[in-house]
């Protein structure tokens, strides 16, 4: 969980791109699947809830989609629960 901490914590900073591999973790940390790739467009889903679609380019996510997981997790009050 110590990895998910500090990736959940560097989204927070909202950096103009991160990892695909980090936002993936996250995603798949938190019980989401993915079940659909259309070129550089991954779906991620959970029962429950609406899709997720984070673009891939170069290996890479931009902040928009940095904002929707985040949101879309709520991640900040995860956070809150589990910070050290």
């Amino acid at each position: 969980m110590a990895k998910i901490l500090k990736v959940v914590e560097n989204m927070f900073q909202l950096p103009p791109e991160m990892k695909f591999e980090d936002m993936v973790r996250v995603l798949e940390y938190f019980g989401w699947t993915r079940k659909n790739v259309v070129g550089s467009h991954f779906t991620y889903y959970r029962k429950g809830h609406m899709p997720i679609t984070i673009v891939k380019h170069k290996n890479k996510v931009k902040r928009g989609y940095i904002k929707k997981i985040i949101d879309e997790l709520n991640l900040e009050d995860w956070y809150e629960k589990h910070k050290k």
